[in-house]
């Protein structure tokens, strides 16, 4: 087993070695015991990837009325200096097309922001908003710049 003194590190981790018995009826228990932790592990993860494209991100929503249906959550991140082709001025709003085909709506919208004294922040509603068609921010910080700044939206689709 792998020893880790960063319990975040440890969530839904499998153990490196495993110990097989020679007896086959204690060999299948341990096996049918390991395979259903490796999918107990595997299902709960959260998909860690960030990228400036559609990704499923692995989590599941339920639907209401009906809670054992589940519906994919999809993550999509805009860098938006990029976007908005420099620096975000000090109170400043920016709003920008997403291009999410079949948007319902969002699961989790948050901007990850760095100004120009080095204060890294994330803002949520209503500094970052998205709907059917744009992405809205505006930057908090009334007279300080923003140098990045990461758009991140975690939504539904139809």
């Amino acid at each position: 087993m792998t020893i880790n003194s960063n319990q975040p590190l440890q969530v839904n981790q499998l153990s490196s070695s495993l110990e097989m018995p020679k007896d086959y009826e204690d060999f299948r228990e341990v096996i049918s015991l390991y395979l259903k932790r490796i999918a107990d592990a595997v299902n709960k993860k959260t998909g860690s990837l960030f990228y400036l494209q559609e990704i499923g991100n692995l989590e599941s929503y339920f639907t209401s009325g009906m809670p054992f249906v589940f519906r994919d959550v999809y993550r999509y991140c805009f860098d938006l200096i990029a976007l908005n082709g420099g620096n975000i001025a000090g109170g400043a709003s920016v709003t920008f097309p997403h291009g999410i085909v079949g948007f319902k709506y969002g699961t989790l919208i948050y901007v990850t922001a760095t100004d120009t004294n080095g204060l890294s922040f994330t803002a949520t509603y209503p500094y970052s908003s998205i709907d059917a068609t744009n992405i809205y921010f505006t930057n908090p910080e009334g007279g300080v710049a923003l140098v990045e700044a990461v758009f991140v939206a975690q939504y539904l689709k139809d």
